[in-house]
């Protein structure tokens, strides 16, 4: 249990995240201590975290905070975005692309400090500092504190908390979750146990890097090197039917790729994919979803659609399924075989990439 005062701290931190107010002040002082006192707390779970029901899957924020308040909103009993009243199992990529990763992650990193039994928090492939290096979370912290050895102490610190976060989840030992997909290297749920941390490069996991990073393909049999991305495996429907079988699942639930109505199934709905980033390519104005799993393991899922003038403010964001978008953003082999081309950074997925150097 923790000490009074380091609990009155916990709180003061969460406080400044209870509701959205736009960019938080944060200093380095407070930050520090924050992400040690919070990889104390997640270093001591396991790698495949064992979650109980009911509870809420939420899957990519990147750095989308008032959209994270929408979604605490949606399922607290006041529908302010400050009661919690569920437990939540976060799927990663909390940081880059979006304004305010600081905010995201640092939102989420007090409310698992002062919930742990109610804030679940995965790693995503973002959640690297190779990645996140190029897309935006060191960039951010950068512009914000102008001392630079300051900003990549800071930023060499949360990517440190990065590489203790769990892998895997487990919910009500039927629904197997991660954030990118699943892999060859996965025969039982003791493989995901036996990940050691910190895993600072994944690629020192090929299991753990499958986790972090594959997609599933239409059209395919088997797993096949993911040509797309530049790192880890496609897997087809057999492979995943495959697995559910052989673990006595249902289903698998990840997060990774953008769906446009937020969630899309693959493989006769033994694998959901989840994405709860709305507006993420304004130019195709996509939606998020979130999954909620009741104790009696149904699944019913909640769509946002984009804030826009109309919908901010008290009246509380309508959300519409739209039944005739079925782009899931499966990509089938026949497109990857053809070399599919994406017509910019920020229309493409991530892409593994190697920084030219250690950042000082």
């Amino acid at each position: 249990m923790s000490p009074p005062w380091l609990k009155s701290q916990h709180e003061d931190f969460l406080k400044k995240h209870m509701a959205y107010n736009g960019e938080v002040d944060y200093t380095v002082e407070e930050l520090l201590p924050i992400i040690k006192q919070a990889k104390g707390v997640i270093s001591a779970e396991p790698m495949l975290l064992e979650v109980r029901v009911p509870c809420v899957i939420v899957g990519d924020i990147h750095g989308q905070y008032e959209d994270l308040h929408r979604i605490f909103s949606i399922f607290s009993s006041s529908k302010k975005s400050g009661a919690v009243t569920k437990r939540y199992v976060f799927l990663g990529d909390y940081v880059d692309r979006g304004r305010n990763s600081l905010e995201c992650i640092c939102c989420l990193l007090a409310h698992k400090l002062f919930f742990p039994r109610m804030f679940y928090l995965l790693r995503g492939n973002h959640e690297s500092q190779d990645i996140n290096q190029i897309y935006g979370f060191l960039e951010e912290i950068q512009r914000r504190f102008p001392n630079g050895s300051q900003a990549i102490t800071l930023w060499k610190a949360f990517n440190d908390l990065f590489s203790y976060l769990p892998l895997a989840a487990i919910v009500h030992g039927k629904i197997l979750c991660m954030h990118g997909g699943i892999s060859p290297k996965l025969t039982s749920l003791d493989d995901i146990r036996r990940i050691r941390r910190p895993l600072h490069d994944p690629n020192d996991s090929e299991l753990g890097l499958d986790l972090l990073w594959s997609d599933p393909m239409l059209d395919l049999t088997g797993f096949i090197k993911n040509s797309l991305r530049g790192v880890s495996v496609f897997f087809g429907e057999d492979t995943v039917s495959n697995l559910c079988t052989r673990l006595c699942i249902d289903l698998i639930v990840r997060a990774h790729q953008m769906m446009m109505n937020g969630y899309g199934f693959f493989c006769r709905r033994k694998l959901v994919t989840i994405f709860s980033a709305p507006n993420y390519l304004p130019e195709r104005v996509n939606k998020g979803a979130i999954l909620n799993v009741s104790k009696n393991l149904k699944l019913g899922f909640s769509v946002l659609c984009p804030v826009t003038p109309e919908t901010r403010g008290k009246q509380k964001f309508v959300e519409f399924f739209n039944k005739y978008n079925d782009n899931s953003s499966y990509i089938s082999r026949k497109a990857a075989a053809e070399g599919f081309v994406y017509g910019s950074l920020d229309d493409a997925p991530t892409v593994y990439r190697k920084p030219d150097g250690p950042v000082q």
